[in-house]
């Protein structure tokens, strides 16, 4: 056979990449619906890779050198086919004829559309990240504010927490929990039964030296498999860079938190309790990149204006669209949008 034959013929038996052979028998193996979760292990290791890719192909570049020695012309060295993750992806043209080819191309289909649902994440994630860290130098600078005041032998008097909420950001946990539905992080204090007058709660009428009345109890949400109820605490009266550390409900968690005063707090957590995978059958192993402490940043919810963020959101969307955001004037290339009028 001439050394073209052979190429093509050991090309035939590398063709198919290892991410074909394992999705395939996944699910032959496992009796499910079938998902574009199923790519993710390949796509991932891609992704970790990805950036040492770019830096080795902008290196080939700077120093103009071949992607191999032969220079591409020897059609029996192994520079000859590509690696597994690029194999057949630029070819426009169905090049594979086996039996299972159908099977393979709607496989790979699948598995470009997941591509693109992950860069996809990929960009929300990287702007929730932006919003997390903006969030946590917001809160930052009102510590360093915090330093000033006290070194200036001045206080900042805190408001009853009670029946307040501050929502929570961290940058490091958008980067190890950050999925589709990404929900807020909160913290909320209350008292135990604000209703309740009666003799039961010895603490009840309790007058703390800030003014309010009884214990404090709160509940933290990280996320669905990360939330607890802490307390009972007593609530301090004004700002300080003193810790406050409070037992979860349970006793398996220590929260410490740091009043800044001005609608701002901080939070420190073990990873155990970010990770405790509350409803979990047991709970996840943290990866070895985790933080041993997660520090979250607090700023206070204000109720009136998140109220009138939701009417603003309702009326946004039953509102008529104007004449210029018909499909045609925002879309077509002689529409209004594209006309620059």
């Amino acid at each position: 056979a001439s050394r073209v034959e052979k190429s093509r013929a050991q090309s035939d038996r590398r063709i198919l990449p290892s991410w074909y052979y394992r999705v395939h028998a996944l699910r032959l193996n496992e009796d499910r619906e079938e998902n574009g979760y199923d790519f993710d292990e390949d796509l991932s290791e891609l992704e970790e890779d990805s950036e040492q890719r770019r830096d080795a192909e902008q290196l080939k570049e700077e120093e103009g050198g071949e992607d191999c020695e032969c220079g591409g012309k020897d059609l029996e060295c192994d520079c000859q086919f590509e690696d597994d993750d690029n194999m057949d992806d630029d070819e426009s043209e169905r090049s594979y004829e086996g039996s299972d080819a159908d099977y393979y191309y709607e496989l790979k289909e699948e598995r470009e559309e997941r591509k693109r649902e992950k860069l996809q994440e990929r960009k929300r994630k990287d702007r929730q990240v932006e919003i997390e860290r903006a969030k946590e130098e917001e809160v930052r600078a009102a510590y360093r504010a915090l330093k000033q005041t006290e070194e200036g032998q001045k206080t900042i008097p805190i408001e009853s927490l009670a029946g307040q909420g501050f929502k929570l950001y961290c940058s490091d946990h958008v980067n190890h929990f950050y999925h589709d539905i990404y929900a807020t992080k909160r913290v909320d204090f209350y008292h135990l039964d604000d209703t309740d007058n009666s003799t039961d709660n010895p603490r009840q009428n309790e007058q703390t030296p800030g003014g309010e009345t009884g214990m404090l109890y709160g509940d933290v949400y990280l996320d669905a498999n990360a939330n607890c109820g802490f307390g009972p605490f007593r609530p301090p009266s004004r700002a300080s860079r003193k810790v406050v550390k409070v037992k979860s409900c349970d006793g398996k968690y220590e929260l410490s938190f740091m009043f800044i005063g001005n609608g701002y707090l901080k939070l420190r957590v073990s990873r155990e309790m970010v990770f405790m995978g509350r409803y979990n059958a047991s709970p996840p192993v943290p990866p070895p990149t985790a933080p041993e402490v997660f520090e979250f940043a607090g700023i206070w919810r204000d109720p009136e204006k998140e109220r009138a963020e939701r009417q603003e959101r309702m009326v946004n969307i039953h509102r008529s669209p104007s004449p210029r955001e018909s499909w045609f004037e925002m879309n077509h290339p002689m529409g209004a949008w594209n006309q620059g009028w």
